[in-house]
């Protein structure tokens, strides 16, 4: 998976600390990224493009990575928007637009983060009851945050 590869590869290098959500040590920012890494290689070989991903195939992901679904949806988030952000990116390019400099331009482009995107999805496959805590990190119940109606 090349996506992997290039998250080992920004791992290796200290690149994209703000790709990984939260204040934490390099420990636990190296950490994050391994995990992640397995996780996107993991599901690569059910699906390359991460787009016919079924809740079992996640589910499984899960166990085999020691992780939880969030977990999972997370890094698919991630792994997707990064897909996204690149043919965006490539299309300015090609029309010879200003490349964005940073991360905080690329989410201005995209008009969303990896994390919104992630809560989104946990949220569409029906996997966060109302009453558990919001994947947000906010410590409120999903149905008071991000699952108000």
């Amino acid at each position: 998976m090349g996506f992997a590869d290039e998250m080992k590869n920004a791992r290796r290098i200290g690149a994209f600390k703000q790709y990984i959500v939260g204040r934490s040590s390099e420990a636990t920012f190296a950490d994050a990224f391994e995990k992640q890494e397995a996780i996107i290689r993991y599901l690569g070989g059910f699906d390359s493009t991460g787009e016919n991903l079924n809740v079992t195939q996640k589910q499984e992901a899960a166990k085999h990575c020691n992780c939880t679904i969030a977990d999972v949806e997370n890094a698919l988030a991630k792994f997707t928007w990064a897909r996204e952000a690149q043919k965006k990116m490539e299309n300015l390019q090609k029309e010879g637009k200003p490349m964005p400099k940073n991360i905080n331009e690329v989410q201005k482009l995209m008009g969303s983060t990896p994390f919104d995107l992630a809560k989104s999805n946990l949220a569409k496959s029906g996997q966060i009851s109302r009453n558990a805590l919001c994947p947000c990190g906010s410590k409120k119940r999903y149905k008071r945050c991000c699952g108000k109606d």
